[in-house]
């Protein structure tokens, strides 16, 4: 049974962008934390994940973290490590601290630099991870699409690497690619080259205004933004 702690600290997933697609348990620590993180964009005005909790918000304290989202690890550990000690500071006075993320805080979020520093200062078991629906789950549910069974393998990564995409399309049956955005021309030509665009489905700002569902992908297809999501139906191995 769940039980919320006070001194302790919850990275707690959003889901992808309705606010009805939070868990019981993630709005129990929103709706009663002390403190809560908001990761943000410095190229944005406004935190999403901060908007799809809103509904839940009212005398929390709130702190948006703003960070460059670049590939520097360095700075963006160094940027985590200033949040772990003020996460740290609060848990100390006995208060409740949360950190809420899109989709799941173990999936590409920013969850994943500062869970391990913020374990090395208060200690394993005062640290919590609340599960969130992630991008892809909301996708394939969607779409109506199952994503695996049987004997199928499953394998995610991120687009940034055009040869482990291709060595992934010959070694599973499901491929979900993230943080596709700039790189999508490219993606979609090679799977245009391994003949998978008619099993290839794109979903992008899901449950959001402007979502996008493809299931008929043409390699010119341009979408807006950051958060697109390529899922490849390569194969199916049976029993």
């Amino acid at each position: 049974m769940f039980t919320l702690e006070r001194g302790h600290f919850y990275a707690v997933g959003v889901g992808p962008g309705s606010g009805d697609l939070l868990t019981l348990r993630a709005v129990k620590v929103i709706s009663r934390a002390d403190l809560i993180i908001c990761p943000a964009s410095t190229k944005t005005k406004s935190s999403f994940a901060l908007d799809i909790i809103s509904p839940w918000v009212s005398t929390q304290q709130i702190e948006v973290i703003r960070y460059p989202m670049q590939r520097d690890s360095q700075s963006t550990w160094q940027c985590w490590a200033k949040v772990a000690k003020k996460v740290a500071a609060w848990c100390a006075k006995d208060k409740i601290v949360c950190q809420i993320t899109l989709g799941d805080p173990l999936f590409y979020s920013t969850s994943c630099y500062l869970l391990p520093q913020v374990i090395e200062l208060i200690g394993q078991t005062k640290v919590h991870v609340v599960p969130g629906i992630t991008a892809f789950q909301t996708a394939g549910a969607n779409l109506g699409l199952p994503l695996v069974w049987q004997e199928d393998a499953f394998l995610l990564l991120p687009a940034t690497d055009l040869e482990r995409i291709a060595w992934a399309l010959e070694h599973c049956e499901t491929l979900v690619l993230y943080k596709v955005g700039q790189r999508l021309p490219e993606v979609l030509q090679l799977l245009e080259q391994k003949k998978l665009l008619e099993k290839t489905y794109l979903a992008a700002y899901l449950e959001q205004a402007n979502e996008y569902l493809l299931q008929k992908l043409d390699p010119n297809v341009k979408v807006p933004g950051y958060l697109v999501t390529l899922i490849v139906k390569i194969k199916h191995k049976s029993w």
